[in-house]
């Protein structure tokens, strides 16, 4: 399991070469100002983004920590795509490995460093609805094996840490997935995050609101966030729940308060998306990549 792991010192060192951002971050959160934290073009962008959904982005750093129901109705709609990737062979006990999303009703998307070759995807799958119910008792989920021989692309952990893999059977009508965007102004940084993962292999959980962007580059998003091992290949989303990146992993550090914190990292759904539309694919693959991607918010 070793050569799986997350390069953490990576993940630490960008981390601490952004303490200027942390600053910045902590400065607009004080000040109810995003403008202390981001470029105009930035804002810009993410102003008009915002505008598709009838929304200004005033409201986003108001103070007032309120949302629209909407927000949890979307929230529980998105949730169906996550999923527990999982070691399914005959007559062994399932093992967990990390979380996956499904972004068409063929592909599901996960970290490298948890799926990293087809030989292996080929001994594994994904758990769908591994939830409880209202009432706290534990629901059935539904198991969907992987089929690589179908698709199956990858891009190393020292890279975007990515693997897009095909299921043996497509989703039926009643399961949801995620598209990915490649348009940026998706999210500024201080604005909130949302995380839906399966952490130390459990039944999902929801990381909402008190997790915010603090800096990025061409290929990473980073912010605070509760993670744990097992959220490996998670979705992050921002709050009209547009999936901002590909959760890869975190180290504990303090920040510049000296609060003990969770640095966090993800890969940016933008340049994924890109990667993909790169991609030297079959015609037959390419159609069912298609399918994950969006052109557009709400699609």
């Amino acid at each position: 399991m070793a050569g799986r792991d997350v390069p953490r010192d990576e993940i630490r060192q960008r981390w601490e070469k952004s303490t200027g951002d942390e600053l910045s971050v902590a400065a607009a959160l004080r000040e109810r100002n995003l403008d202390l934290a981001n470029t105009q073009p930035e804002i810009d962008q993410r102003r008009e983004r915002l505008s598709t959904y009838n929304l200004e982005l005033e409201v986003m750093v108001d103070g007032d920590d309120s949302v629209w129901l909407s927000f949890l109705s979307r929230a529980l709609i998105t949730s169906r795509s996550v999923g527990r990737v999982v070691t399914l062979l005959p007559r062994e006990p399932i093992t967990a490995e990390g979380t996956g999303v499904m972004i068409s009703r063929r592909l599901l998307l996960t970290n490298n460093h948890v799926v990293p070759d087809s030989d292996l995807a080929a001994s594994m799958g994904v758990q769908l609805g591994y939830d409880y119910d209202d009432e706290g008792d534990p629901l059935v989920s539904t198991d969907y094996q992987f089929a690589p021989e179908i698709f199956f692309f990858t891009v190393p952990k020292e890279d975007l840490d990515f693997t897009v893999v095909a299921i043996a059977e497509p989703l039926g009508e009643d399961r949801g997935f995620v598209r990915l965007i490649e348009q940026q102004g998706k999210i500024l940084k201080a604005e909130p995050m949302n995380v839906i993962h399966h952490p130390a292999g459990e039944r999902k959980k929801l990381s909402i609101r008190d997790n915010r962007l603090v800096s990025e580059d061409d290929q990473w998003l980073r912010y605070t966030s509760d993670t744990r091992r097992g959220s490996s290949g998670a979705p992050v989303f921002n709050d009209q729940w547009e999936m901002v990146a590909l959760h890869h992993g975190g180290v504990e550090a303090r920040d510049v308060q000296g609060r003990e914190v969770s640095w966090n990292e993800g890969a940016r759904v933008s340049r994924i998306a890109r990667k993909l539309q790169d991609a030297e694919l079959s015609p037959e693959q390419r159609d069912l990549v298609k399918e994950a991607l969006s052109e557009g918010a709400g699609e």
